[in-house]
């Protein structure tokens, strides 16, 4: 699934930071590190790309050199060593170029990490670093933005959490609820925005400031 980044309805499928090329290329490598197994649950169908578009305008600033340098240097690696850019790949070959700096999908118990991206050949890339920085950062935020709450701009849908049996935000759970056993599925997901809902007003300032001025 791919978004059309160019047209965006409303601030949800806003861009803050990333351009179109920039944002589509991101919402690929996503789509291979979290993928669409025919249910819909996907990065992409999750919104992910929104969400590391606002980390990386907002709270994760000092990550902006990684995804902009970064980026340009995928389609550099991706044109020299595939003859094309990282969106134009198969999704095969887009994981391919994944699996080559962060690894397999699974590593053994016990075993001793790879290094990937260093091979013959390439060892004296001045890209490699910051492909395998970059990366590493993707998909940490991948994860992120599909299992967030709703507000930060990923898990559309409540996509992650209803692949999980994660209920959402909940003010608090019964004893029963707590117990072994018990389905969270059973519950209604809520978001931070359906707790906010629940609130007719915020209280007032007093409530606050009360016990410090006493």
């Amino acid at each position: 699934m791919t978004v059309d980044h160019s047209k965006a309805a409303d601030g949800l499928t806003a861009l803050t930071f990333l351009n179109d090329a920039e944002a589509r290329t991101v919402e690929a490598i996503a789509e291979r590190i979290i993928p669409d197994g025919g249910d819909g649950a996907g990065a992409a169908s999750a919104g992910v790309v929104y969400y590391i578009d606002r980390s990386i305008g907002g709270v994760s600033t000092h990550l902006q050199h990684v995804y902009r340098t970064g980026l340009r240097a995928l389609d550099r690696y991706c044109l020299n060593e595939r003859s094309a850019a990282y969106i134009g790949l198969t999704a095969d070959d887009q994981d391919g170029v994944i699996r080559h700096f962060l690894g397999p999908e699974q590593t053994e118990v016990g075993t001793t990490p790879q290094l990937f991206g260093d091979e013959e050949g390439e060892r004296d890339d001045a890209d490699l670093p910051i492909l395998r920085r970059l990366f590493a950062v993707v998909r940490e935020h991948t994860i992120e933005g599909f299992f967030c709450d709703p507000v930060y701009g990923g898990n559309r849908d409540a996509i992650g959490w209803k692949l999980v049996g994660f209920p959402g935000a909940y003010w608090g759970y019964t004893a029963q609820q707590m117990g072994p056993g018990f389905d969270g599925r059973s519950l209604p997901i809520k978001t931070l925005s359906d707790l906010r809902a629940q609130l007719q007003s915020l209280p007032d300032n007093s409530t606050f400031t009360s016990n410090q001025e006493s």
